[in-house]
């Protein structure tokens, strides 16, 4: 990418490229130029901020019940039933 179409990137990112790379960032690690542009949209968006902090909230919950299910696994539920909540909770946490 050259460096104007980095600096138009980084000063137009839309809310809807924002709202993408805050579920990225999540998973991976941003680029440079990503996290540039991400910051710099949330500065002057709060619908934006908000949606990252909803994104993260669930996240969090998610990973939170996740360590739950697993100490509940001496509880008696069959291994069939473990893997099946765990996938529902990562489809859930994809699709948010």
């Amino acid at each position: 990418m050259k460096i104007l179409s980095r600096v138009k990137y980084i000063l137009t990112l839309s809310c809807q490229s924002a709202a993408e790379l805050s579920s990225r960032r999540l998973d991976e690690q941003l680029s440079l130029v990503d996290r540039l542009a991400l910051n710099g949209h949330l500065l002057v968006c709060g619908g934006c901020r908000r949606f990252r902090k909803q994104v993260a909230f669930l996240s969090e919950a998610t990973r939170h019940v996740a360590a739950r299910l697993e100490e509940a696994a001496d509880s008696g539920l069959s291994e069939e039933a473990r893997v099946r909540i765990a996938q529902t909770m990562h489809d859930a946490q994809r699709e948010s």
